[in-house]
């Protein structure tokens, strides 16, 4: 799991807007966020109880307003109903993620009636939401899972698959996607048994693969269902360690960016590393200690150290005792399973991205990763931490296009 860096904040305005103004842009907005929570939702047991956070007694909320204006965007966007509530006290971890998300203390603010927007508004601000968000297709893998699957960009241009850390949605990805998708061909994926591709999770989840081959074979899945022969292939955090097992046979070039690595004894980890490594393996050992595990972290007090603007992505696998036993099988097998063998194998082009700022990937272990991949170039990075890889700034999106047109202008 990618190390949370921040507290928790209600999102402003944006930048030179008060709030009130354009009623289309901000339902946009809102509109948005419930589509971004909407994984988170629809993962937990029960319909998800969301609040206005910040607000002191002197402005108490038009709760049944607000309540009329969720429900009709989450019908209108075919997400999961919220039941709005005054009181923040009794939320648990995901639902205070989803009411941060949502911010639905700003609301009071807007001059639009919040029961009485038009269904013409309405219409406008969930297609502004949808626009640019790419469409899902589902794959089948080798044994019988279904893979949720996503494309951006050019159907003509050269093919990225982006590697995703483990049980995370694709919302994770989305500044990777837009980075990358003018030009190139952006295909990813969502872990096997994690996200149901109907109606509910897979049902045979314990009957199907979990290790890293079978992870990797997924990746194979996703370049069938688009009819891609070969891609350049770009693996972030533990989906490094997926993407170095998916071999070099389909795979134009390799980029590794912030790799999560089980590399033997020499080379260190950091203590986050060791502690979700823990945490997996105690999870996924059986289905009565991960809802043990669950129930501790459905506490507000794991939300601490999330990052708010993506806690609603970092906290997904956690969402629900099932989700958090799949997750510990899943992501335990990619934290366990040694890399080392792997190495020598990789016969294209290799980028290694790391950070001495990464305190959640231990930089040694992309270092020692670099060095033993034939011809492989390391970048240690001067700033960033691990979340810095998800957040894709200009700087690192420049860097993965230069080193695919290298890569791309090497193999014709």
């Amino acid at each position: 799991m990618p190390e949370p860096v921040s507290t928790v904040c209600v999102p402003p305005p944006a930048a030179g807007q008060r709030a009130g103004e354009d009623p289309e842009t901000r339902l946009a907005q809102l509109a948005s966020a419930l589509i971004e929570v909407g994984p988170l939702s629809a993962a937990l047991d029960s319909a998800p109880r969301v609040a206005p956070l910040g607000l002191g007694t002197e402005r108490p909320a038009d709760l049944e307003a607000v309540q009329i204006l969720i429900d009709r965007l989450a019908w209108a966007l075919g997400v999961r109903a919220l039941r709005v509530v005054a009181d923040p006290s009794e939320l648990v971890a995901a639902e205070l993620t989803i009411s941060n998300r949502l911010g639905l203390a700003t609301l009071l603010d807007w001059s639009v009636s919040l029961d009485g927007a038009s269904d013409t508004l309405i219409a406008a601000a969930v297609g502004q939401a949808r626009r640019g968000r790419p469409a899902m297709t589902v794959a089948a893998a080798p044994d019988g899972s279904t893979l949720r699957c996503y494309a951006a960009g050019p159907s003509d241009g050269p093919v990225v698959v982006l590697v995703s850390a483990c049980g995370m949605p694709v919302g994770l990805l989305r500044r990777w996607m837009i980075g990358l998708g003018d030009r190139f061909r952006v295909l990813t994926w969502e872990s096997r048994g994690m996200f149901p591709a109907g109606e509910d999770l897979d049902e045979d989840f314990d009957r199907r693969g979990y290790d890293v081959p079978t992870q990797a074979d997924d990746l194979h899945a996703v370049l069938d269902v688009f009819d891609v022969e070969a891609a350049h292939v770009v693996g972030l955090c533990g989906g490094a360690a997926v993407a170095l097992a998916a071999g070099s046979a389909r795979t134009r070039s390799l980029s590794l960016w912030h790799g999560d690595y089980e590399l033997g004894p020499e080379v260190p980890k950091t203590s986050h590393q060791q502690d979700v490594q823990s945490l997996m393996l105690m999870a996924g050992r059986q289905r009565q200690r991960a809802a043990g595990l669950h129930a501790m972290l459905r506490r507000p007090a794991t939300l601490e150290n999330l990052r708010a603007d993506i806690a609603h992505e970092l906290i997904y696998p956690y969402a629900s005792a099932e989700l958090l036993y799949r997750y510990g099988r899943l992501n335990g097998a990619i934290m366990t399973t040694d890399c080392r063998p792997l190495l020598a194998g990789i016969d294209v082009p290799t980028l290694v991205v790391s950070s001495m700022a990464d305190t959640t990937a231990h930089p040694e272990g992309s270092v020692f990763v670099a060095s033993h991949i034939p011809g492989a170039r390391l970048e240690l990075l001067p700033r960033g931490d691990h979340l810095a890889a998800f957040d894709a700034a200009p700087e690192l999106i420049t860097l993965a296009r230069a080193f695919v047109d290298q890569a791309q202008r090497a193999a014709t």
